[in-house]
């Protein structure tokens, strides 16, 4: 839903508003012809065009506090407080440049469209996170000795996958690796790194887990959550000898 909302052209019909209740039949009918021959198709394409620039700067909005949480960190709720501050800063000007778009006067446009579009995409991302689950996990290519490795999506309805979780285990040693965890830009800092632990152990109880290629970008978040975890991760970098080959790999992957 956050997609289409954002970069899908949106529907006529959109959002819906509760009709007001006619005079009489007589008067709707007058009412619909006189709208009816009004509308030229200039004014239609024109129309388009003002409900598509809005989205547009709905949609930069969106990106540009996006692009901001490599340093921000934001939370679902902090994200969407920040989201809504730079658009209202955006909507008070009297033009903004957006790209693929040029100069827009945002006077000629329907700004009530815009918080519409704003609270429907909001919502639309907090009940994605809301939903988000673990996806049956799935074995990838054969491994050397002893150790199997999978993966397996971290998705959320029509939102689809929303990250992926590579991992490997050691059955004989008793410890896992986790070679990757990758989300799209859109969807840092929801908790889902948090998510994927806890699948990991829930799918592989007893096994001590560690990670190499994303440790050292991300140890704070492991040495966090290897505090409050019931299952035993490790700091060790070296924790399975049947790892040596992957974890060469595992920063590449």
């Amino acid at each position: 839903m956050l997609v289409r909302l954002l970069w899908k052209p949106l529907p006529e019909s959109w959002p819906q508003v509760a009709p007001r209740r006619p005079a009489g039949l007589r008067g709707l009918v007058i009412r619909i012809r006189g709208k009816a021959a009004g509308m030229s198709r200039d004014d239609d394409v024109e129309r388009r065009m003002r409900r598509g620039a809005m989205q547009a700067i709905v949609r930069e909005s969106f990106q540009q506090t996006v692009a901001e949480q490599d340093g921000e960190h934001r939370g679902p709720a902090v994200f969407a407080e920040a989201w809504k501050a730079r658009l209202s800063a955006v909507l008070a000007q009297e033009s903004v440049e957006v790209t693929g778009w040029g100069e827009i006067v945002i006077a000629e446009l329907d700004t009530d469209l815009g918080w519409s579009l704003y609270e429907a995409a909001s919502r639309a991302r907090a009940e994605a996170i809301a939903r988000a689950v673990g996806t049956p996990g799935r074995r990838r290519e054969a491994d050397d000795g002893p150790t199997v490795s999978y993966e397996f999506s971290i998705a959320a309805g029509e939102e689809g996958s929303l990250g992926r979780v590579r991992y490997a285990i050691c059955e004989p040693c008793g410890v896992g690796l986790l070679k990757k965890i990758s989300f799209s830009p859109e969807w840092q800092c929801c908790g889902f790194g948090t998510l994927a632990l806890r699948e990991l152990e829930t799918r592989h109880p007893g096994l001590t887990w560690y990670t190499t290629g994303q440790y050292a970008h991300a140890q704070g978040f492991y040495q966090r959550y290897r505090r409050r975890s019931t299952s035993p991760w490790t700091a060790d970098q070296r924790a399975c000898p049947h790892f040596d080959s992957l974890s060469a790999t595992a920063s590449a992957g």
